[in-house]
């Protein structure tokens, strides 16, 4: 059975981030970030209690127990929601059979289409929990070199800040965006980590990509918001460019808008 709870915790307690005592002269701290007992007294919480949690042995703590742990491993409110879906999503027992892949039926990529028409000449573009492009503008498509030639089923933006090269010439502060893609990933299919497509799409980029191995496995989450970032054009001219990011929980899917920084 999964242990994705577990995985979370164990995954956040060792980032390096969260040491906080100096290691005495000739001796060496023998675990990255906090020990369990550190984060099971910070929490307020037994070891043992703790210890159960990071090995699947206990599945339902309470939101006060949850929300302790949020504190002792200094979670940002993003992490710490996704630290109570892992607890919810936990199942009672296996699933009979594979969980239905994503999908987006015609009628709301009819509708997506219109929205991202209607705002040229601004970049747009909507994406499923995948990151799969579900509708987007031509303007859209041309900010990720590349998109528009692949099939309409391969154009994922995930996949394209991670394994085309010409992402990292684009967009200057590649980095950042592909790191909060790879924790939007994880955020956004928080309640099936073990989807068939999913795992699929993991274990294709963990293959060609250390960064994203290193970030999938540091279990990072941030859900996609908007700020301002630097694009560089074909000619090496770099805007200012403000992206804002809509969500539509109830279809599945979010719409990103490309604006003038000002």
């Amino acid at each position: 059975m999964s242990n994705a709870l577990g995985d979370f915790l164990r995954a956040r307690r060792t980032d390096a981030r969260l040491e906080t005592e100096a290691p005495r002269p000739g001796a060496r701290r023998r675990t990255t970030g906090l020990r369990r007992e550190e984060v099971a007294t910070s929490a307020g919480i037994s070891a043992d209690y703790y210890t159960r949690l990071e090995q699947g042995r206990e599945t339902h703590p309470s939101d006060a127990v949850l929300d302790a742990l949020a504190r002792a491993l200094r979670l940002d409110p993003d992490a710490t929601h996704h630290l109570h879906r892992l607890r919810d999503a936990h199942p009672a027992t296996a699933r009979p059979e594979p969980a239905a892949s994503p999908s987006v039926d015609d009628a709301l990529v009819a509708r997506m289409t219109m929205l991202v028409d209607a705002v040229r000449p601004n970049p747009a573009y909507v994406l499923d929990r995948l990151s799969t492009v579900v509708a987007a503008n031509p303007e859209g498509l041309a900010l990720h070199e590349g998109l528009a030639e692949l099939p309409p089923a391969q154009r994922n933006t995930c996949r394209s800040l991670l394994l085309d090269p010409r992402a990292r010439t684009t967009f200057v502060e590649w980095e950042d965006l592909a790191r909060g893609a790879v924790a939007h990933l994880r955020a956004a299919n928080v309640d099936d980590l073990q989807d068939p497509q999913l795992v699929a799409l993991v274990a294709e980029l963990s293959a060609q990509s250390p960064l994203f191995r290193t970030w999938w496995s540091g279990h990072l989450v941030q859900r996609r918001r908007g700020d301002i970032t630097h694009v560089r054009s074909a000619d090496g001219a770099v805007t200012a460019r403000r992206y804002e990011v809509l969500h539509l929980p109830e279809d599945g899917v979010r719409m990103t808008l490309w604006l003038p920084a000002a």
